[in-house]
């Protein structure tokens, strides 16, 4: 808990640095990529970064929306690796300047991937026990109620629900019918002859 807290602060506070001069920073992811719309897309995405980075940072606190704050955080981190390299592709800029950043970047992506391990998410073993609410899926869990991996339940094994009869026991309509007794063979009767009654 202290991890998702403290990691989203300083995703919160980063964005909010980075919007104190926000042409500057734009200016800066778009600059060196090379080809001008390149530059004109990284310029964009440079007002946007900051932005993802603040409602990544609130919903990782806050626990709000965790499937879209874990998305949003996860697109903004990967883009700055996958950034710095274009620019060293498309341009030239020497991988001296841009690895030590990336390498940088992914040690955060590393500490989010941690942060975010105990949020709670929609149950991943579709077995319905947790009644329409959140389970705290992880690593290697097993739902109490399917036994399915990978999903740890916050429903109680007594909310269990109940199997319905027609799963329980087989009703009158599924039973096998019963077998009948095979009728016993009447013997033949045999028909007199005119020339044995005479």
């Amino acid at each position: 808990m202290l991890v998702r807290i403290g990691f989203g602060l300083s995703l919160l506070f980063t964005g909010i640095a980075e919007y104190r001069d926000p042409t500057g920073f734009a200016d800066s992811v778009g600059q060196g990529l090379g080809y001008s719309w390149l530059e004109s897309l990284g310029t964009m995405w440079g007002y946007v970064l900051p932005l993802l980075f603040i409602l990544g940072g609130l919903s990782l606190i806050f626990k709000v929306l965790p499937a879209i704050g874990t998305w949003i955080t996860g697109l903004a981190l990967i883009s700055i690796p996958a950034g710095l390299m274009l620019k060293a592709a498309a341009s030239g800029v020497s991988l001296g300047d841009t690895m030590p950043p990336a390498m940088n970047a992914f040690i955060w992506i590393i500490v989010f991937m941690y942060a975010t391990k105990g949020m709670k998410r929609g149950c991943g073993c579709g077995c319905g026990c947790c009644n329409g609410g959140a389970c705290n899926c992880g690593d290697g869990g097993v739902c109490p109620m399917c036994g399915k991996n990978p999903c740890v339940c916050d429903a109680k094994k007594s909310s269990m629900p109940m199997k319905s009869a027609m799963s329980s026991a087989p009703s009158a309509a599924m039973k096998s019918p019963a077998k009948k007794a095979p009728a016993k063979k009447k013997a033949p009767v045999k028909k007199s002859s005119a020339l044995e009654e005479m």
